[in-house]
């Protein structure tokens, strides 16, 4: 199969869920042509209608650490604001960072741009992937085995799950959602009942 656009980077990707954007982080322990240690977040647009095989990037910051995992979730305030959605960053420190895409492609002041900051984790977080059906919901997995689900609405408080490997646990949610773990992907599944599923391998 031909390459029919392409972007020479060692990075963590994920796409717009309603725009033709890609994100890109700098992946955690990859090496670049440049043998840099500096972390970076960049928004390439996918045009493939330009001859040009190389995506141009369209937004860009500096991160304080590399990462393991980006997610791209919808907009799910129905503001103007974030129309674009968030964008997600799971780090090696165990932090993960908030980004509005629209501030960052539109140029402003990078600071600006990172609208959030999560804290719960000990060691990388190698899982992370909003809800499709409610935006507002992130999951997020660390090499331990913990689990968080923050609402964005209210990120203090995250669901904690401690360390686990396998095990079924029925909570009472106000959203009638499963998550699934397999190793270090996380899915979300809807289900008609009120329990929370959690699993690994």
């Amino acid at each position: 199969m031909a390459c029919i656009k392409w972007v020479n980077r060692s990075a963590s990707v994920a796409l717009a869920p309603d725009a033709p954007y890609m994100v890109a982080g700098t992946m955690a322990g990859a090496v670049d042509l440049s043998f840099s240690s500096s972390a970076n977040l960049e928004i390439f647009k996918l045009d493939f209608e330009s001859e040009d095989r190389e995506l141009p990037v369209v937004g860009q910051c500096p991160s304080s650490e590399r990462f393991n995992r980006l997610a791209w979730g919808k907009n799910g305030s129905g503001s103007d604001e974030f129309s674009l959605g968030l964008i997600a960053g799971g780090l090696v420190d165990g932090s993960i960072h908030i980004w509005n895409p629209l501030t960052l492609i539109r140029s402003e002041a990078s600071e600006q741009a990172l609208v959030g900051h999560l804290s719960r984790h000990r060691g990388p977080v190698r899982g992370l992937e909003f809800n499709a059906i409610a935006p507002n919901l992130l999951a997020s997995g660390a090499d331990d085995g913990e689990i968080c689900i923050w609402d964005l609405a209210a990120p203090a408080q995250p669901t904690h799950f401690p360390p686990l490997e396998v095990v079924v646990l029925p909570l009472k949610v106000k959203s009638d959602f499963c998550l699934g773990i397999a190793r270090f992907n996380i899915y979300w599944h809807q289900l008609h009942i009120m329990e929370l599923l959690l699993f690994g391998t």
